[in-house]
């Protein structure tokens, strides 16, 4: 059933190819996942504010969180079986897992894989994007999801600053909250790294290792003083 299913969507989306895995997994050769922000179009601000870290109940979401290395491994267990969509390669290459919810509007919750940052999105219907019909329903999801902290559709700008405070850069209808942080690499994670670089002297290992960068990235767009689009993005980089 589910490689029919995969086969009928080859079909009826004009740019998508399927992966090796049929059963769960299409590639699209396309950009039109105007919401993500590892599409090669997306507007990122020109600098990182060093700053505080953003809490960790922002990065929480129906019962998923970013931390960790595989945040999404129990994702279909969770909310339902979907099928995931493949974009682009290297940097910018990203795996969409989207279910859909709630009508008049709908709402789409995304989590997104990428080479060193995990992502979820919520918003409500925008500009159509090839692959949207492979948004799965959910039983598990409401209209009324917020992150553990908080934040969902609906709420003001003014709401949002009481759970984020002041943002690091602020538009009309459009808040970014940016951090880049550098933290010392845990005991357990770096006895990890060293048996996976044993080629590497000492020296070269702590020069490259003892520490990583930690990129923290939450974007809330409104309409008509609501919110209607949410990112949140958490990455590591040594």
């Amino acid at each position: 059933m589910r490689t029919l299913t995969a086969f009928i969507l080859a079909l009826l989306l004009p740019s998508l190819t399927l992966s090796q895995d049929t059963n769960t997994t299409v590639r699209l050769a396309d950009r039109t996942d105007w919401w993500s922000v590892l599409n090669e179009n997306f507007e990122w601000p020109n600098n990182k504010p060093k700053g505080d870290e953003l809490a960790a109940a922002n990065f929480e979401i129906a019962g998923l969180n970013l931390e960790g290395d595989t945040p999404f491994r129990n994702l279909r267990e969770k909310l339902g079986w979907t099928i995931s969509a493949l974009r682009s390669k290297g940097n910018n290459g990203r795996e969409q897992f989207c279910y859909v919810f709630g009508q008049n509007p709908s709402v789409r919750l995304v989590f997104e894989h990428g080479e060193s940052n995990e992502s979820f999105y919520l918003f409500t219907e925008g500009q159509p994007w090839n692959g949207q019909a492979l948004c799965a329903g959910s039983t598990q999801l409401k209209p009324s999801l917020r992150t553990k902290s908080g934040l969902g559709l609906g709420i003001s700008p003014t709401e949002v600053e009481q759970v984020l405070g002041k943002p690091d850069f602020s538009f009309p209808n459009r808040f970014i909250y940016y951090r880049d942080i550098e933290k010392h690499t845990p005991d357990d994670k770096l006895a990890q790294l060293r048996s996976e670089h044993s080629d590497l002297t000492d020296k070269e290992f702590h020069d490259s290792y003892d520490s990583y960068d930690l990129e923290l990235y939450i974007e809330v767009r409104f309409t008509d003083g609501k919110l209607t689009y949410l990112a949140v993005s958490k990455g590591e980089s040594y």
